[in-house]
C-alpha cells in the first residue's frame, strides 16, 4: 500500500456527522454466498467500533462541550474589546461516544447508501473548529483582528485557548496523534488482515468493482470527494465495499488486530498514557468550569456527565 493510499485511509479516520447513528445491514450476503459474521461479534452498528485508544480522545460530545466554553470565552473576550460578532450555532449536543465507523473506509450500509464516498453532510470543520465553513470570510478587517490576532497581540481565540489551558499537565499529544494512525497502518499488513482483503478484492472484482485496495475504492478519481455531487455509480459501489468488508471478514479482522496492538502499546507506555488520561481530566474540569461554574467541574472523570448542558444551554 503506497503513501497516497495510506493517506487517504487515515485523512478518512472519525469523520462522520456527529449525530448520525448509521446501521449495518446483516442481512445480506455475500457476492460469493458466504454468510459471514456482518461485524466484530457484539457490535451492531459500525458506529459502535471501539478501540482501547478511545478513552484518551474526545467524544464527539466533549468536543462540542469544549468548543461551547471556547465560545463562551471568546465573546467575554471580544466584548472587552467592543467587538460583537453573530456566531453560527454550535448543532445540538451529539452522542458521548467516539466514532470509529470510517476508520477502515466506509463500513456503514446506511451512510454508504446516503453519502457514498464522501463525508456526510456537516463533516468539515473550520479555523475555529466549530464545522461552520465560510462563516469567517465575510469579517471585517477589525473582527479578524480581534478574533484571530498576530504574533504580537495574540486574538481572543488564543486568548480562550490560554484560559481553557489552566493547570492542564502536559500530555504528549503529537506522539499520541502518530501512533493512532500507524495502529491502523500497521495492522493492515498483518496476516490475518492481509488474508481478509484478497478475500475483500475477490469479492469487489465479482460484484464489478476491480479495486486493489479499499483505499484505492475511496481514492477512485471519479468520485470528486470535494463536490456536493454524489453520484450513483458512486453509492452503488461504496454499498458494495461495505458488504464486501462485511463478508470477507475484513473489517472484523482488522478491527481485531488493531485492538491487540493498542493494547499492548498502552501496556508498554503506562506512563504516557497516564499522562494523556489527567491532560484530558484537567481540560474536561476547566471545560465544565466554564460551562457551570467550578462546583460543577468538581470531580470530572469520563465519561463527561450531562447535568445541566443541553442543545439550547448557556452559549451559542
Amino acid at each position: 500500500m503506497d503513501r497516497k493510499h495510506i493517506a487517504v485511509l487515515v485523512s478518512l479516520v472519525a469523520a462522520l456527522l456527529a449525530g448520525l447513528t448509521a446501521c449495518s445491514d446483516p442481512g445480506r450476503r455475500s457476492e460469493r454466498g458466504a454468510a459471514r459474521p456482518p461485524l466484530p461479534e457484539g457490535f451492531s452498528s459500525a458506529s459502535e467500533l471501539v478501540l482501547p485508544f478511545d478513552t484518551y480522545k474526545w467524544t464527539a460530545r466533549e468536543t462540542w462541550l469544549r468548543d461551547r466554553a471556547r465560545r463562551v470565552l471568546t465573546e467575554r473576550c471580544l466584548e472587552g474589546r467592543d467587538v460583537s460578532l453573530d456566531f453560527p450555532d454550535l448543532g445540538p449536543e451529539p452522542p458521548n461516544s467516539y466514532d470509529n465507523s470510517r476508520r477502515y473506509g466506509v463500513a456503514d450500509s446506511r451512510a454508504a447508501a446516503l453519502f457514498g464516498y464522501h463525508l456526510p453532510e456537516g463533516g468539515k470543520g473550520t479555523r475555529d473548529g466549530s464545522g461552520t465553513s465560510g462563516w469567517d470570510k465575510a469579517l471585517s478587517a477589525q473582527e479578524e483582528a480581534a478574533l484571530y490576532g498576530t504574533e504580537r497581540n495574540p486574538g481572543c481565540y488564543r486568548h480562550a485557548d490560554s484560559l481553557l489551558a489552566r493547570g492542564v499537565p502536559a500530555a504528549d499529544l503529537a506522539w499520541f496523534a502518530d501512533q493512532s494512525a500507524e495502529t491502523l497502518v500497521k495492522t493492515e499488513s498483518l496476516p490475518a488482515v492481509s488474508r481478509a482483503r484478497k478475500r475483500w478484492r475477490t469479492c469487489m472484482d465479482q460484484a464489478g468493482h476491480p479495486y486493489a485496495h479499499p483505499s484505492a475504492a475511496i481514492g477512485d478519481p471519479r468520485w470528486d470527494l470535494d463536490s456536493p455531487v454524489i453520484t450513483e455509480e458512486e453509492k452503488k459501489t461504496a454499498r458494495a465495499d461495505v458488504r464486501c468488508k462485511q463478508s470477507s471478514g475484513l473489517l472484523r479482522d482488522w478491527h481485531a488486530a488493531e485492538t491487540t496492538l493498542q493494547r499492548e502499546l498502552i501496556a508498554r507506555n503506562a506512563g504516557t498514557f497516564e499522562a494523556l488520561s489527567s491532560h484530558k481530566r484537567a481540560l474536561l474540569k476547566n471545560v465544565l468550569s466554564v460551562l457551570n461554574g467550578p462546583e460543577e467541574a468538581a470531580g470530572v472523570s469520563e465519561p463527561l456527565p450531562a447535568r445541566r448542558i443541553g442543545p439550547g444551554g448557556c452559549c451559542r
